[in-house]
């Protein structure tokens, strides 16, 4: 079993072993497992899985949410930058804010004011998750772990339907289709991250300065490091 901080480790580390697959691997010519990519498919769902935990259990959304998307802007300024593509900041700050709206329109619809205003709001936050980095995924990833967050076995249903979905686009490929979803496009295998989902705890783990700002800090600078590798900068 693993607590709330042992599981951001974990996806953590499968989020960097992903990045170097992607940036300094194949594309540089670089013999690089192509394994590190599949264990970073796991990584973005248990980052929304936790960030739905947190929601719940923080003393503040608003400052959960704002805290976010300062990150946010500041990985825009990085990907400006360093010209890079990722900001999974924004799409986590989305979520939450999804996830706030959706509480706004139960909170309208029990006092009979608002509701379609809350509705409307809704679908345009989700609308912007979906041009965000985790696009689809991340979307679907919220609204299942969010709704369905005390019953386990269908939540761990739909997820598992969620993520291998992408596979169906690929049976019309025939001869190719092996390769298909083990090189070109794997990005079903997010589906094995709900064996780690299903090993939490409820825990929080590690509760410090030091824990509450690691993913914040990790994200920005491994990327930095990483891309500058990857360009021959700082070898």
């Amino acid at each position: 079993m693993f607590n709330s901080f042992q599981l951001k480790v974990i996806a953590l580390v499968f989020m960097i072993l992903d990045h170097i697959y992607t940036y300094i691997g194949p594309v540089n010519g670089v013999n690089i497992p192509i394994w590190f990519g599949y264990l970073g498919k796991l990584a973005a769902p248990i980052f929304f899985y936790l960030i739905v935990e947190g929601f719940f259990k923080t003393k503040s959304r608003i400052s959960y949410m704002k805290r976010l998307f300062v990150f946010g802007i500041i990985m825009i300024l990085i990907d400006i930058t360093f010209n890079i593509h990722n900001n999974i900041f924004l799409s986590l700050g989305l979520a939450v804010a999804l996830m706030n709206m959706i509480e706004y329109t139960k909170k309208c619809k029990q006092e009979g004011k608002g509701y379609w205003i809350g509705i409307l709001c809704s679908v345009i936050i989700g609308i912007l998750m979906i041009f965000t980095e985790a696009s689809v995924y991340g979307l679907g990833m919220t609204l299942i772990f969010y709704f369905l967050k005390e019953k386990k076995i269908i939540m761990s249903i739909a997820y598992i339907l969620f993520s291998i979905s992408p596979i169906l686009s690929s049976l019309s490929l025939g001869e190719y289709f092996m390769e298909s979803i083990f090189i070109w496009d794997y990005q079903w295998m997010m589906v094995f991250s709900i064996i780690l989902i299903l090993m939490y705890n409820g825990k929080l783990g590690l509760r410090n300065k030091f824990s509450k700002w690691m993913f914040y800090v990790i994200y920005p600078l491994h990327l930095i490091i990483i891309v500058l590798i990857s360009r021959g900068l700082l070898v």
